[in-house]
């Protein structure tokens, strides 16, 4: 596949991003790196893993990371680890399981006059983030270190994720303000960036979240379809993706996986079954925080990937959800990691 990024930049887009976009995402790869404590300092100088999370049974990992001359804390969340995506049912089988976005929960983190839902899966990696044991032996969960450590005395707060890492940083950080909104701890030092986020909750979440954390930044490549989920309107969207460009959704013929979606007919197109998806997901009211900063920028597809198969359409979803297109949107270069893990980052 190629790896070539497009040359659209937050500049000639229409503005400049905040300096701390380009730390966050250089941040998120790093959490591909399996060494991640004895790198860092030397993949991004000047910076030290704190708080190194063990990863959950789940393979929810999380790390907080101190530059101590910016006096500068960030949360990094990574999102869901596979072992392959190359195929339509691994990838259907993410969006409904992995994902786990059908069934949804109370959010208890918000007003009582609001309804806020969000995905029992983010529920699930929010719990488990929760109690995450800190692998360098503080003996506090990452809340509590976070508010020993990152709050007052001039320091700042970064809170990041690309994919499902993002899911889960939106979550978490609706979770870590309220807490500090609840013991009148100011907030204001507090930022939060996400890449190619699924969205986690209804509109009542996502209002919540914007309300209570004006200083977050949420970023989408057009071409990529993971943050599309599981709103309708994406899900509408991605279904006639990529026409009129190429390949083109209503005329890929795909085979199901029972366990995953059913549908009539012999002759199902990428289109339809993408239209059951909205259909099922139509009740449940995803939307995303869309009123502070969420920026959807445009990329270039692969013109050698052109045959309406699956395996081209896959082939021009994987690396559009690669950091790499985000990344140089920002006009950020990411740290090149010599030891990684596979991801969903990473592969899909």
């Amino acid at each position: 596949m190629e790896s070539k990024t497009s040359q659209t930049t937050a500049q000639s887009y229409g503005g400049q991003q905040p300096a701390d976009a380009k730390v966050a995402v250089q941040l998120c790869s790093l959490t591909l790196d399996t060494n991640i404590v004895n790198d860092i300092g030397t993949l991004m100088p000047g910076w030290k893993i704190v708080w190194n999370g063990k990863p959950t049974i789940d393979d929810n990992y999380a790390f907080v990371a101190f530059n101590a001359s910016e006096k500068k804390y960030a949360l990094v969340i990574r999102g869901s680890v596979v072992d392959k995506f190359s195929d339509w049912n691994t990838f259907a089988n993410w969006i409904l399981e992995d994902l786990n976005a059908i069934v949804m929960l109370h959010w208890p983190y918000a007003p009582t006059t609001q309804k806020p839902l969000i995905a029992a899966g983010a529920y699930i990696a929010f719990t488990n983030l929760l109690l995450m044991e800190d692998a360098l032996g503080s003996g506090k969960n990452v809340g509590e270190y976070l508010l020993t450590h990152a709050t007052g005395a001039g320091n700042s707060l970064i809170i990041a994720g690309h994919s499902l890492g993002g899911n889960i940083a939106n979550v978490y950080a609706s979770y870590f303000v309220q807490m500090l909104i609840n013991r009148n701890i100011s907030t204001s030092n507090i930022s939060l960036f996400t890449f190619a986020a699924p969205a986690a909750g209804n509109a009542d979440f996502a209002l919540d979240l914007d309300n209570k954390l004006t200083t977050a930044w949420h970023y989408e490549n057009q071409n990529d379809m993971v943050p599309k989920f599981p709103v309708v309107t994406g899900l509408v969207y991605t279904s006639n993706t990529f026409a009129p460009k190429t390949p083109d959704a209503n005329k890929i013929t795909v085979t199901l996986n029972a366990k995953t979606i059913t549908l009539n007919g012999p002759n199902t197109t990428l289109h339809d079954v993408y239209m059951a998806i909205a259909g099922i997901f139509a009740k449940n009211g995803y939307v995303q925080p869309i009123k502070n900063n969420y920026i959807i920028f445009p990329t270039d597809l692969n013109p050698k990937l052109t045959e309406n198969s699956i395996k081209d359409w896959l082939g021009q979803v994987a690396p559009q959800h690669g950091l790499d297109y985000y990344a140089a949107f920002l006009g950020a270069r990411l740290p090149v990691i010599q030891s990684k893990r596979v991801t969903a980052e990473a592969v899909i």
